[in-house]
């Protein structure tokens, strides 16, 4: 294992330390014995898993900050194209440290309008342990420039047994956005009649079920998506903008857009065996007679239903 530490130093600077061993746990010892300092795990606030342990378990390495007594389980987690001492030794945009500048990438702001895929170790852990085995995490990206690094998650790691299978795209990882969280003030972008036009999503209802349609399984997803017209790519009239006309056109389209980028997501997902929608936690739940002789077989056998609406209000 690797672990870095970035340690205070004078006049408020920062030194990036590597740590090494054969357990984290002796990588972080290793960086007590180079600096006489001791990571102290109570204010670790993010875990970056590094492209070659995500290619095993990760929980292999992850296990020690579920057992530390010490460690915070709220802690952020994300995944790494390349080595993750790449992104914390990076060049931070503003006055501070690195860890601050992806955490803000990483806050409930992105996470609220679907732009990023936040996760923390609680729930990556949750469920890992879970029936589906299946977890994600955002990817980080670095970008460098001249007054320093800036960072995006807009992708998304897929996760089965610890081991990393696959990611999604920004509009994919949007798409399951949708799904998996409330959204508040997320903008959402169609052509309609050949214009692009501007939706701003103010808050999204989410159902989900799994049922049986003669032994096939199907996955049903509503979701009503409340939102309003902001923006078009070509004037409009007064009336139009302030959503009195006119405006059902570019609603249906973000309907029948955002209807078709679930369809691709759920597709990709299946394809690697990923349970996008916790189906198989929720046959082991609602259908648990069912449960030992479809387990393994319910992600390639599943269909989706979907429901798309999107509904203006002011």
């Amino acid at each position: 294992s690797s672990q870095n530490s970035q340690v205070g130093g004078e006049n408020g600077g920062y030194v990036t330390v590597e740590g090494k061993g054969g357990t984290v746990a002796e990588a972080l010892e290793n960086i007590n014995s180079k600096t006489g300092w001791y990571p102290k795990l109570v204010f670790c606030r993010l875990l970056i898993l590094g492209e070659q342990l995500c290619g095993g378990n990760v929980f292999d390495a992850l296990d020690y900050f579920l057992r530390n007594e010490y460690a915070a389980d709220d802690c952020l987690i994300a995944a790494a194209d390349g080595a993750a001492k790449e992104l914390v030794s990076a060049k931070a945009p503003t006055k501070g440290i690195v860890s601050e500048a992806i955490e803000k990438v990483l806050s409930d702001q992105p996470k609220h309008v679907g732009a990023v895929l936040t996760n923390s170790l609680r729930p990556f852990a949750v469920s890992y342990f879970s029936a589906g085995s299946s977890s994600y995490a955002p990817i980080l990206k670095k970008e460098s420039g001249d007054s320093g690094d800036t960072f995006s998650a807009e992708e998304t790691a897929l996760f089965v047994g610890g081991k990393r299978i696959g990611k999604l795209t920004p509009e994919q990882t949007f798409a399951l956005a949708c799904v998996k969280n409330p959204l508040r003030l997320a903008s959402y972008t169609v052509t309609d009649r050949q214009t692009p036009t501007t939706l701003v999503l103010k808050r999204n209802v989410r159902r989900l079920h799994l049922s049986f349609d003669d032994e096939t399984p199907v996955m049903r997803v509503a979701l009503t998506m409340y939102a309003n017209l902001t923006d078009t790519a070509k004037g409009e009239s007064t009336d139009n903008l302030s959503g009195r006309e006119g405006t059902d056109a570019p609603f249906s389209a973000a309907a029948e857009q955002l209807k078709a980028q679930l369809e691709q997501t759920f597709a990709a997902c299946k394809a690697i065996g990923f349970d996008a929608f916790d189906a198989i936690g929720r046959l082991q739940k609602y259908e648990n007679n069912r449960y030992p002789q479809l387990k393994d077989a319910l992600i390639e056998r599943l269909q989706l239903a979907l429901d798309v609406r999107f509904v203006p209000i002011r």
